[in-house]
């Protein structure tokens, strides 16, 4: 399975992270790619608790929640649960200088990933191993990239 504690794998969403365009067209959602460059962003902020996250209920249990959406071996599906803080107009949802703005969502990426990098509860997952976020990480990039074609 893919995961960003993969060399290859991770290199590979940045690779295709990294040849995102402003204009590319997406193919579900109502993200444009600029806006989606802030999400992917600040979604790696939160997992690392830069970002207000609390748990959300769901109608499954977080355990088994995570253990289908992480660790089955189907993409993610589009209309998937985000927290409030990611979604559009939410602050700091509000693209800036395309180029910088995925600059930044690539050292954040790289951060991310650093196995000593502090990272807190997932709000729908509960707690996360190691294992577990690099899988989300990768997932939920890739769920995105698919998004806009790549």
């Amino acid at each position: 399975m893919h995961t960003l504690s993969n060399r290859e794998d991770c290199q590979s969403v940045r690779n295709r992270f990294a040849s995102v365009r402003p204009d590319d067209a997406r193919q579900w959602g109502v993200m444009s790619a600029a806006e989606m460059v802030c999400h992917i962003r600040r979604a790696f902020l939160a997992a690392m608790g830069e970002i207000e996250s609390s748990p959300i209920a769901t109608p499954i249990p977080a355990a088994t929640l995570k253990d289908i959406a992480l660790w089955q071996p189907t993409p993610w599906k589009p209309g998937f649960w985000t927290i409030p803080a990611l979604k559009q107009g939410a602050p700091g949802m509000c693209p800036g200088v395309f180029e910088q703005d995925l600059a930044e969502a690539l050292a954040e990426m790289d951060r991310f990933c650093m196995s000593e990098q502090l990272r807190v509860d997932h709000a729908f997952f509960g707690a996360m191993s190691y294992a577990d976020w690099m899988r989300w990480g990768y997932l939920h990039t890739d769920h995105h990239l698919r998004q806009f074609g790549r």
